[in-house]
């Protein structure tokens, strides 16, 4: 008997040390949109540069766009996700694609990484030329996983006075299968990141892209602001991070957030955030889209409360 308790103690021992062991080399989780999405190469370089600067273990989840990822933050089921603003805001509201399932209330910033920059475009020799002359065009509808993409569609339309309602909608699940049809000619015009590899991929299939610009006046950007608070219009120049950009071209501009779960450990928000004010240039090697990552700007105020964690770094910066 003496001998068996000996043996059951040591194996409890054995256990509860593996455990240990398990949990120290626990691997942290980023959701993001699918491969060839610029939110799955933005959490791929956050995970890369994470891993490699700090004791953490992180890897990318393509789960599909924040009205799927966010709620398994919300939940603790997910560490982190990428997100825009905007749906984030919406998140936490529980506005939009969130009304169904509610406010999420456990989500919180970890740091505003750089703005999203967003437009229509179409083939380089096709007819289209302006936002308005998608007027009975065939667009991606429906968006079930990235909700998000066509709400930002829908911002963009209205600052020409359209709606979808006046387009010919193509279902698809998201926006990398909006950009797929538009390479088999399924659709007319694609609304998507203009920075992300699958924008340069159909660039580069469809023998060119053109990104039509938007009409900027007050009251184009306030339609635009009606549908997605948070946003602007903002003008860039012809440059190669923006294939089909043929010259100052206004398009939709939108911060792009690092979230986490308010479970998500104060020093894991610590670690990333810091991971991420200290490595933009190994970001940069991972998606040229860091290239808009200022230290500066990485906590202001996007009108919803950022995690302890990563609070307490930006103290440390005097920010």
């Amino acid at each position: 008997m003496n001998a068996f308790k000996t043996l059951s103690v040591a194996a409890l021992t054995a256990t509860a040390a593996l455990a240990t062991v398990s949990a120290q080399a626990q691997t942290l989780a980023i959701g993001s949109n699918p491969q060839g999405s610029l939110a799955y190469s933005t959490a791929a370089g956050i995970a890369k540069v994470a891993t490699e600067a700090t004791d953490l273990k992180v890897r990318v989840i393509p789960q599909g766009g924040p009205v799927v990822t966010l709620p398994l933050v919300n939940s603790g089921e997910l560490d982190f996700s990428i997100s825009l603003s905007i749906p984030a805001a919406f998140a936490t509201q529980g506005r939009a694609m969130f009304r169904k399932s509610g406010k999420q209330e456990n989500i919180r910033v970890v740091a505003a990484l750089f703005p999203l920059h967003l437009g229509f475009y179409v083939r380089n020799d096709s007819p289209i030329k302006k936002i308005s002359d998608l007027k009975g065009k065939r667009l991606g509808s429906k968006y079930p996983k990235q909700r998000v993409i066509h709400l930002t569609g829908a911002a963009k339309l209205a600052t020409a006075g359209l709606t979808h309602k006046d387009t010919i909608g193509v279902p698809v699940p998201n926006g990398v299968r909006q950009v797929d049809d538009f390479m088999a000619g399924k659709i007319d015009a694609v609304t998507f990141s203009l920075t992300s590899g699958k924008t340069a991929q159909a660039h580069a299939k469809v023998g060119g892209i053109r990104v039509l610009s938007l009409p900027k006046t007050p009251e184009s950007e306030k339609a635009m602001q009606k549908i997605a608070p948070g946003s602007h219009i903002a003008t860039i120049q012809p440059g190669p991070a923006y294939p089909g950009v043929m010259g100052p071209t206004n398009i939709f501009a939108a911060p792009f957030l690092l979230m986490a779960s308010a479970k998500t450990t104060d020093e894991a928000a610590y670690q990333v955030a810091k991971a991420i004010y200290e490595n933009k240039k190994k970001l940069v090697t991972t998606h040229k889209a860091f290239n808009g990552l200022q230290q500066k700007d990485l906590n202001i105020n996007v009108g919803i409360a950022y995690h302890p964690g990563a609070k307490k770094f930006f103290a440390e910066k005097g920010m």
